[in-house]
């Protein structure tokens, strides 16, 4: 029976659409990260001047009053983590937080990101307050955390898994080379900013990158651990 020249011409059904992404693929933990530091920001923009100015007092990082060490103020490495100067710097940090953490988080489960990005963050108020020693010197943003996701970057982007680790470290020691030398650069353009501009605290975005640069290669070894464990857990 010949062929229907109808059917034989018609052309293919189209392929089905691909299935839709969201607009904002962000993990859960980065995205509530960044909501509650953009909360404390709003926070702070409704709040009268002398109650922001008592916030600040309350929850910036300073361990130090007229020279004297104040040990009930530890808490404030953790607190100032979520205060930013101003829309410019929370944007900045924000952006860093969005692209390069959304990476790193992809890579590890919430909380182990959560325990990289604040202990990255602690570890740079730990060495600016250090370098800084006996000084009244205030401190506020995210920066330590979001150099303590670039540092675990250089382990995604910059060494691969697969390299030999003397290959591993040596792009690692050049790309840690590069970071350090903007930091400098970045700390030393950013205080020609005037006599009223912010310093940029370059001992809070050294001891943060160092911290996610140490850490995170034990924070994967861990996840990917417990991943391997699940996997062949077998219930009785």
């Amino acid at each position: 029976m010949p062929a229907d020249p109808e059917q034989s011409t018609s052309p293919p059904p189209p392929p089905p659409p691909p299935p839709r992404q969201p607009a904002l693929n962000m993990p859960r933990t980065v995205m509530v990260l960044l909501l509650v530091m953009a909360g404390v920001s709003l926070l702070r923009a409704i709040l009268p001047a002398n109650l922001d100015y008592q916030f600040i007092v309350w929850f910036a990082l300073y361990l130090f009053v007229n020279g004297q060490f104040v040990w009930e103020r530890l808490y404030s490495l953790v607190t100032s983590v979520f205060i930013h100067e101003g829309l410019l710097h929370l944007l900045f940090n924000g952006f860093w937080i969005a692209t390069i953490g959304t990476l790193v988080q992809r890579t590890l489960n919430g909380r182990d990101f959560l325990l990289l990005f604040m202990t990255s963050a602690v570890a740079g108020g730990i060495l600016f307050i250090a370098l800084n020693w006996g000084v009244t010197a205030i401190a506020v943003g995210a920066s330590g955390g979001v150099f303590g996701l670039l540092g675990a970057f250089g382990h995604i982007g910059v060494a691969r898994p697969w390299e030999e680790r003397a290959t591993r470290w040596r792009k690692l020691a050049a790309f840690t080379a590069v970071m350090m030398a903007l930091n400098i650069a970045y700390a030393m353009l950013g205080g020609m900013g005037g006599p009223g501009a912010p310093a940029i605290a370059w001992e809070a975005h050294a001891g943060g990158f160092f911290a996610g640069l140490f850490l995170y290669p034990w924070l994967l070894k861990r996840h990917l651990d417990r991943q391997q464990k699940s996997r062949f857990h077998v219930v009785d």
